[in-house]
């Protein structure tokens, strides 16, 4: 399982979102969630970079929390310029785990003391 790939489906599900073509179906949708939910959790990179479980410290909360309060809907997309910015910010959040990710394997495949070629 590559938490990378994993990452970077996140980032084109709300890529989707955004651009209006894609909703939000929460841990049915959730590319981390179908892996890793059922485990409660663990493993979940997501989790791993928050230090918290079910996405609490990312943006979701809030995304989620907008479509309750103000538009009375659990099916979750871009109704307004609010949800947008939303989108985005979860949007980038997997952004900056994919890269945290990716930086973190390049700094396991160098090895200490071995100029790389």
């Amino acid at each position: 399982m590559n938490k990378i790939s994993i990452m970077e489906a996140s980032v084109a599900k709300w890529d989707r979102i955004i651009a209006g073509k894609g909703t939000d179906g929460g841990v049915l949708d959730c590319p981390p969630c179908r892996i890793f939910y059922p485990l409660i959790c663990f493993g979940c990179p997501i989790a791993q970079y928050t230090g918290k479980k079910f996405c609490k410290g990312s943006p979701y909360g809030a995304w989620y929390w907008h479509h309750i309060e103000v538009h009375d809907r659990m099916f979750r997309k871009v109704y307004c310029p609010e949800c947008l910015r939303l989108a985005e910010n979860m949007r980038d959040f997997m952004k900056e785990i994919v890269l945290h990710l990716k930086e973190a394997k390049k700094k396991k495949t160098v090895t200490p003391g071995v100029l790389e070629k």
